[in-house]
């Protein structure tokens, strides 16, 4: 309520007016929360069949930078249910036997795929169909990223795919190429070999069933984005882009684009059904995000920063109020990322879990293969002071000739991967903050060659992995006193940060972590219930899920040889 609107009011004609603005608002953010959500059916080519205005249940996993699922129960004589069991019929009135869903609350759009249905037979005789989708993100599983994606694959030179530069312009631009590679058939039949037409469709963007919103090279410097290093010789763009985000703190943006939205780029021209493909910051890591604090002395911001070895992290403070929160406040449905305004009391009723793991290791060793020129650096030496050596060697009276080779040959099972092969870094703020008893090493099985980009890499991987871990669950109903949604319907969705404290911690502090994951539950007898998990979860040991990614890598560098 504006300033304007009370002039000319009394005191009390101001307390009430402002109690009635208060009540009215309230009541409009219950009916936000309590509002079933939009469920439209569309077929294999997007096109929308059937709004499905009752169902028995929807349940909507959605993680961040992973794929989720969708789960819809609905009664098996439902005319949608029998339409999407029918699946020779969609086939055969050309409807393809995919179909998709879109769900809708708050803003929030959760896109998927159908996978797997199942008609079910209880104890009563009725019969459900249970139908399970996997979210959109699992389109990005799908697409490798070649080691050129401009050459056909009978000739992949070279054998190995390097992009480096600010994180969000590399993993956009790697995963356009390969777009392009898929959907313009310059070295592929395409789809519809008859049509000539179809052989140029790629070259249009507005044909693309996937499609990337532009961030430019300069746009992301500009930005302050964290640098990587894009390799990959065929692996999948996820399994590649995964270790990156995760160090980064970027979060891949899925959303279809459906007809009467917003652009989602000025002057897009894309097709209605359209996945649009965005990775966005919202961590605010580098620009001085709150990461906990207390009651007492407020949040506290720390800007992340590259240590002077370029591998470890460290966490500056910052003194004094963000100068823009003031003007964040204004807009009420919005989760600005460096000071977060949504937070959960211990005392608020509301279900929490919280969970921490501490860091372990403080020294990263890897490496196996001397760094690239030093085993042929030594090679070159042996070779060139045997051949002048043995030059002038005579037996009998006969000349021996140059044996530089032969020599190199005998010497080099013992030289070979002796110089610079190994790596050993020391993380000094992590042994400052352990103690002094601590566990010491860990080894990164990289069989790749150190000293290079591809090493460090491996090594930040490593840290990332073995760094302390915190993470919580709050769950809260319709009730609950924030609505989840997207940016302008809602405070807070996955990727955003929150912040909230344990019932019963008497340091009174405040946690601040990012909403991995938002679960969305609705039935016909419940309203809809949402569940947010704070800061990431592993489903399975960090060690292990690091060694994959590591091997991955390191298989691609392999097989550079240089790398």
């Amino acid at each position: 309520m504006s300033t304007a609107t009370l002039d000319g009011l009394t005191l009390e004609e101001q307390c009430e007016a402002i109690w009635a603005a208060t009540e009215a608002e309230e009541l409009r953010l219950r009916r936000m929360q309590q509002t079933p959500p939009g469920l439209f059916i569309f077929d294999g080519n997007q096109h929308l069949h059937h709004l499905l205005l009752d169902c028995i249940s929807v349940h909507v996993e959605d993680p961040e930078n992973d794929t989720g699922q969708i789960e819809l129960e609905l009664p098996f004589s439902h005319p949608v249910a029998q339409w999407m069991h029918d699946d020779r019929g969609r086939m055969a009135r050309g409807e393809g036997e995919l179909f998709h869903i879109d769900v809708e609350h708050n803003g929030v759009r959760v896109t998927g795929r159908y996978e797997s249905k199942k008609v079910k037979k209880d104890a009563k005789g009725q019969r459900t169909l249970h139908v399970v989708f996997l979210t959109d993100y699992e389109n990005l599983k799908w697409v490798d990223l070649w080691s050129n994606p401009f050459l056909p694959a009978i000739f992949q030179f070279p054998r190995i795919f390097l992009l480096a530069g600010p994180a969000i312009w590399a993993l956009k631009t790697s995963l356009f190429l390969n777009l392009l590679r898929i959907y313009s058939s310059l070295w592929q039949i395409p789809d519809d070999p008859m049509n000539p037409i179809s052989w140029l469709d790629g070259l249009d963007m507005s044909n693309w069933d996937i499609v990337i919103k532009p961030t430019s090279f300069l746009e992301d410097v500009a930005a302050g984005t964290t640098w990587c290093l894009v390799m990959s010789r065929w692996q999948k763009w996820h399994d590649v882009a995964e270790m990156i985000m995760k160090d980064a703190e970027l979060s891949v943006v899925t959303r279809r684009y459906r007809h009467g939205d917003p652009e989602p780029w000025p002057g897009a021209d894309i097709k209605d059904g359209a996945l649009v493909i965005d990775i966005v910051d919202k961590s605010g890591q580098m620009e001085g995000a709150a990461n906990g604090g207390t009651w007492f002395d407020g949040l506290t911001r720390t800007v992340r920063e590259i240590g002077a070895d370029f591998i470890e992290d460290t966490l500056d403070e910052l003194t004094g109020q963000p100068s823009w929160l003031a003007s964040q406040l204004a807009d009420m449905f919005h989760t600005p990322k460096g000071y977060p305004l949504v937070h959960f009391p211990a005392d608020s009723g509301i279900e929490t879990e919280f969970t921490t793991t501490p860091a372990k290791g403080v020294i990263i060793n890897c490496g196996g293969q001397s760094a690239p020129g030093v085993n042929e650096t030594i090679s070159a030496g042996v070779q060139t002071i045997g051949d002048l050596v043995t030059s002038n060697l005579n037996i009998n009276g006969y000349g021996i000739g140059a044996q530089g080779g032969a020599i190199d040959a005998v010497l080099k099972p013992f030289y070979t991967d002796t110089v610079a092969a190994w790596m050993s870094t020391k993380l000094v703020n992590r042994i400052a903050q352990s103690g002094s008893s601590h566990y010491l090493e860990y080894h990164l099985d990289l069989p790749g060659k150190a000293y290079t980009l591809s090493s460090v890499m491996a090594i930040r991987s490593g840290i990332v992995a073995t760094d302390r871990k915190k993470n919580g669950t709050v769950t809260f109903d319709a009730a609950g006193p924030y609505v989840v949604g997207w940016p302008g319907s809602g405070h807070v969705y996955k990727g955003d940060r929150g912040s909230f404290e344990v019932t019963g911690d008497l340091t009174g502090e405040t946690h601040v972590q990012r909403v991995m994951k938002a679960t969305f539950d609705w039935s016909a007898k419940d309203f809809a219930l949402w569940e947010l998990e704070f800061g990431r979860k592993e489903d399975e040991d960090p060690i292990a899920r690091l060694m994959k990614e590591i091997n991955n890598m390191a298989k691609a560098a392999s097989e550079l040889g240089v790398w």
